[in-house]
């Protein structure tokens, strides 16, 4: 198999806090990531890319067996890379192959229409949307980056910048990350589940208002999946909802574990699909602060003795940091057992 190769340099006052930050943020996302010192490697969904230290930059190359992995992999290091380093010029530009597809888009761009709105719960709104070519949405990550257009404007997508990565500058949109929910290849539809929180949060806002027809941009997948194990525990509020649904249907029928998810209230509960052996609560929040009763929940839970125990979290930050530190300090759990995402912030711009 021939593969395909491309390289660039990333110039930097500060390469190896650069390739630091970047080796924490892809661990943190379960993605592999080897070596040490002058030479990283990290193991993207079909693609190597390496890290090379020199002295004021960091040499870039990536390998891949297909052009859609090789622009996923020059999108991704340009991306966290820019975004590491908003101060500096780094002038990463890809030699070898091209990032974008031939109308000159983002390769993992699409451009989608909504269909259908659904109200699965009192806060949990489903947005059906259609488009083209969604194939590659089935593997790569369970997430995806929407970008929402002013409300009755034309929508201006974005273009692809010589890094890889997508240009919005003059867009006129808002980028935000959601979970698909569900792919429909047959029809040529996905769902996305939006917590309702009022015209505050452009997602909420977005699926407040959405019509069919209207439309809506995606990047995609990305984010890295839940990880299982022998015996699984998932925990998460109502922002990790979606992704605990796929993770739930996506297991083997013989899977063990236990899943939690806290909620407002009784009313908010889903009906989900799940391995017989794969315990269901739902924690209801009520007046307590949000994830206190979560994490309750998880310090309280039986955990098998001498068998393979995966954790996984999605919540607020400093929950999340709270799962971290119990599963990894009170648990003991080695840390490639255990990953708590935080999917929004008390007082920042959330994902909705």
């Amino acid at each position: 198999m021939t593969l395909l190769i491309s390289e660039a340099t990333a110039r930097t006052r500060s390469p190896g806090a650069l390739v630091a930050r970047l080796r924490d943020r892809m661990a943190d996302h379960g993605i592999g990531v080897a070596g040490s010192g002058a030479e990283t490697r990290i193991l993207l969904p079909g693609a190597t890319a390496l890290l090379l230290l020199r002295e004021g930059a960091v040499g870039l190359r990536v390998e891949a067996a297909c052009p859609d992995r090789l622009a996923d992999a020059q999108a991704v290091l340009a991306g966290h890379l820019d975004a590491f380093a908003p101060a500096e010029a780094l002038g990463i530009l890809w030699r070898g192959g091209s990032a974008a597809g031939g109308d000159g888009r983002p390769h993992n761009f699409r451009a989608l229409r909504v269909v259908s709105v659904t109200d699965i719960a009192p806060r949990m709104r489903r947005v059906t949307l259609a488009g083209e070519r969604l194939e590659r949405f089935r593997a790569g990550g369970m997430h995806a980056k929407i970008l929402i257009p002013a409300p009755g404007v034309d929508p201006v997508w974005p273009r692809v910048g010589p890094g890889g990565q997508p240009v919005l500058d003059g867009c006129g949109l808002i980028r935000r990350s959601y979970t698909i929910r569900r792919l429909d290849l047959a029809a040529g539809t996905l769902d996305i589940d939006f917590l309702l929180h009022g015209e505050e949060g452009p997602g909420s806002a977005f699926a407040l208002r959405a019509r069919p027809g209207d439309p809506l941009g995606i990047l995609g997948p990305g984010g890295g999946t839940v990880t299982l194990g022998r015996w699984t525990m998932l925990a998460g509020d109502e922002t990790a909802l979606p992704a605990i649904a796929r993770a739930l249907e996506g297991m083997h029928a013989g899977a063990r574990g236990l899943a939690l998810i806290e909620v407002a209230d009784a009313g908010e509960e889903q009906p989900l699909r799940h391995p017989a052996s794969v315990a269901l609560r739902w924690v209801h929040r009520g007046v307590a602060p949000h994830g206190a009763r979560l994490l309750e929940a998880a310090r309280a839970a039986t955990l098998p003795v001498q068998e393979e125990v995966t954790c996984w979290g999605g919540c607020e930050n400093g929950t999340a940091r709270a799962l971290r530190e119990h599963w990894g300090g009170e648990r003991g759990l080695d840390r490639a057992r255990y990953r708590a995402v935080a999917y929004w912030r008390h007082g920042g711009d959330g994902e909705g």
